[in-house]
């Protein structure tokens, strides 16, 4: 029998926004006013797409693809195709792959649904944000209330237990009542995830512009906090479970195989400008993260003039990779096992056990309050819900 092949998983970056949202701090442009070249940013990606994979040919599989952005939904079905047909021919896809793309509820994008899944998309992620139109327009968005709730009902008919409704709390002057309406409104219209994003203030952008100029006013933390407490106390009323601090899940099936490679330490590769990879090189079995090129057009001419656009490679050194491994599994409900932090991919030194890694007195006093739960000596550990919450302090406090 042949060994296992490892899992990976590929992130595809489309870089463009037909707008720019105040709030976004996502490496983007705004679609120029000639229109895309769609053509030369798919070729630009399917060499980049060559050169990355081809080296993981021989002992990988495939088990996500995740096309991301920018908007991903204003690419060509025709083009996401050649990019899924050309990963599968490079490396084996697994048999239950998830192919995710992310879009925009207008009705153009909406129109487009149906190609994408043709073209090989399984998972859509819908990116409603808010329902409130005044509040849509105020950030930036071109969609309605109105046809966020239709881009949902159609994606649900197209993809059933498998789509992804994103929306943020904490705009200016929202109240927790609103934001439970809004809320109540939109787990009418879900079909089997949630993810619900806390309003965070970027710099940079022009949301933290306005915060400073004092154009904008933040809501308070107690009132954020409220928000977060209404949302898992609907979900979990609606039959979605909180599975990571942002996510919520009909299912397991329905969880984000994608990004639960991210946060379980999976490999995974990145193509598109700005895109970020980490990986076991399989030449010199080093743990390496790259980052590409960040503006479009060196990106393209990299692309085809060398077959990648990175702009940075380095070594991802023990002590990273250990506290990669806690950070992220501790986003989790389900945390992180003793067993899968010490065989942690990144890792070439001798392996330690939570036990030996972390500040132990500081995890048992967490374990006392109930903000941790443990299973043994430190064999298993994980946030509780009120952890969760907090799972930010709490890491600072038990990371050495």
């Amino acid at each position: 029998m042949a060994p296992a092949r490892t899992p990976l998983s590929l992130y595809v970056h489309w870089p463009y926004c037909s707008f720019l949202c105040r709030f976004c701090a996502f490496s983007k442009a705004r679609v120029p006013a000639g229109g895309v070249d769609h053509a030369l940013i798919t070729r630009a990606l399917l060499a980049e797409l060559r050169t990355s994979l081809a080296p993981h040919s021989r002992d990988k599989e495939l088990r996500s693809i995740y096309f991301g952005g920018g908007t991903p939904s204003l690419a060509q079905p025709a083009h996401v195709a050649q990019i899924i047909e050309q990963a599968s021919r490079l490396v084996p896809l697994a048999a239950s792959a998830e192919i995710t793309l992310e879009s925009n509820p207008t009705s153009a994008e909406t129109d487009k649904m149906a190609a994408f899944k043709a073209a090989g998309i399984t998972r859509y992620s819908i990116g409603i944000q808010t329902l409130d139109d005044g509040v849509l327009q105020r950030v930036g968005r071109l969609h309605s209330g109105a046809e966020a709730l239709a881009a949902a009902n159609r994606a649900a008919s197209l993809f059933p237990g498998h789509v992804s409704l994103d929306m943020m709390f904490g705009f200016e002057s929202q109240t927790v009542d609103q934001w439970q309406r809004e809320l109540e409104t939109v787990l009418a219209h879900a079909n089997g995830h949630l993810s619900l994003y806390q309003l965070t203030v970027e710099p940079g952008t022009p949301l933290f512009r306005d915060i400073r100029a004092q154009r904008v006013k933040r809501n308070p933390d107690d009132t954020l906090a409220l928000m977060y407490e209404t949302a898992v106390a609907l979900c979990r009323s609606r039959g979605l479970a909180h599975y990571e601090v942002s996510n919520y899940a009909a299912s397991p099936e329905s969880q984000s195989v994608h990004n639960i490679g991210y946060w379980q330490g999976r490999q995974w590769i990145g193509i598109g400008p700005s895109a970020h990879s980490r990986f076991i090189d399989p030449a010199s079995g080093t743990c390496l993260r790259t980052v590409r090129i960040p503006d479009i057009q060196r990106w393209v001419r990299s692309c085809l003039e060398h077959g990648h656009g990175t702009a940075k490679s380095e070594t991802v050194d023990d002590a990273e990779a250990r506290q990669e491994a806690v950070v992220f599994g501790l986003r989790m409900l389900d945390g992180l096992s003793n067993a899968r932090f010490m065989r942690t991919g990144c890792v070439s030194s001798g392996a330690l056990s939570l036990a030996e890694y972390l500040r132990v007195n500081q995890v048992q006093r967490y374990l006392r309050d109930g903000y941790l739960r443990s299973s043994g000596r430190l064999d298993h550990l994980a946030p509780t819900e009120r952890g969760l919450q907090v799972i930010d302090s709490i890491l600072l406090d038990i990371l050495p």
